[in-house]
């Protein structure tokens, strides 16, 4: 049941934004306005029944048209349609259904369409601080963005003791998560596995998480390397990876999705960056790690193919300075 009068929060398919999107609009949830989460399935399925969010939409596979999205939108009559990903479509949508308030990213001509918005790409800090800058104008009376963690719904979590039980894995365990929308942003296989021997040797386990062919071939030498590992790639929809990464004493990521997941859910997360941005599009949550080659002229090249040997940003990275960031974050209070 959908709510007359909600919030509507729209969310692309790349669910490390809509990390970043629910983050900025924290203050919402803190102040307990009725949130509904609007997008592609693959995203919305991560928000589904979780805390502060009171409905889902989901999208049907094919790009919906301005005049479809107006219908949906007039039929639940929203307070607000927050999105901001770079695309004018849900705004335009949101004006023929005269949604009040329209907030997101005002580039281009999208911003008169929106009622609140900022000039995205004119700006140099984080993000989710650009993303809250625009609820802080709307909303000015429910204060600054504060942190309050992410969790997903309660079947997620009893999905996940159930594949642990089944499953036979006990114990604690550290999330590596090999996968990225880019291979020049992947950390390479034999760091991961370094750092696994290593977490084995301290008595935790490794749980791999991920979704794809790439990140299948990545799990098969990562298992290879680490017989004891679970891989769980392709084996569990984003709610159900929620819950693992909730579960776990760290997760080992890069510039990806399941990283931004783990940080909004306050988990320790060490986050390895090469050629993208961690000003910019670093995991946010107070429990974050940014480790990188800070010696290389290369940095934050934002190519999707390294044209440089061997990739050293990703693949050149110091084992042992890996190692000393997150026993740190391992042994954070």
């Amino acid at each position: 049941m959908i709510p007359q009068g909600a919030y509507w929060m729209r969310v692309n398919r790349f669910f490390g934004d809509a990390m970043m999107a629910y983050a900025a609009v924290e203050p919402l949830r803190r102040a307990g306005l009725p949130l509904v989460v609007w997008g592609p399935a693959v995203a919305v399925e991560l928000f589904e029944g979780s805390a502060n969010v009171v409905a889902t939409v989901a999208e049907p596979g094919r790009k919906y048209g301005a005049w479809e999205a107006a219908k949906l939108l007039r039929q639940h009559r929203p307070a607000a349609l927050i999105g901001f990903p770079k695309s004018a479509r849900p705004h335009l949508a949101a004006c023929l259904a005269r949604v009040p308030l329209r907030l997101g990213c005002g580039d281009g001509g999208v911003s008169l369409l929106q009622t609140h918005s900022v000039a995205f790409y004119q700006r140099e800090d984080p993000f989710v601080q650009r993303y809250a800058s625009v609820v802080s104008q709307a909303f000015p009376d429910l204060g600054p963005m504060g942190f309050t963690p992410f969790r997903p719904r309660d079947q997620a979590f009893e999905a996940q003791a159930a594949q642990q039980v089944e499953s036979g894995f006990q114990g604690d365990y550290v999330v590596f998560a090999p996968g990225a929308n880019s291979g020049s942003k992947r950390l390479s296989v034999p760091l991961f596995a370094a750092l696994g021997r290593r977490l084995r040797e301290r008595g935790l386990g490794v749980v791999i998480l991920g979704a794809g062919a790439e990140d299948q071939r990545l799990a098969g030498e990562l298992v290879a390397a680490l017989p004891q590992a679970l891989n769980l790639v392709d084996r569990c929809p984003l709610a159900l990876s929620a819950a693992w990464v909730c579960g776990a004493r760290a997760l080992v990521g890069m510039d990806s999705g399941l990283g931004h997941i783990a940080a909004g859910a306050g988990i320790p997360t060490l986050a390895v960056f090469g050629p993208t941005r961690p000003r910019h599009s670093g995991p946010w949550g107070p429990r974050v790690c940014v480790v990188r080659r800070e010696d290389l002229d290369c940095l934050e090249c934002m190519v999707f193919h390294c044209p440089l040997p061997g990739h050293p940003c990703m693949n050149a990275l110091d084992e042992t300075v890996l190692w000393h960031e997150l026993t740190q974050l391992l042994e954070s209070p």
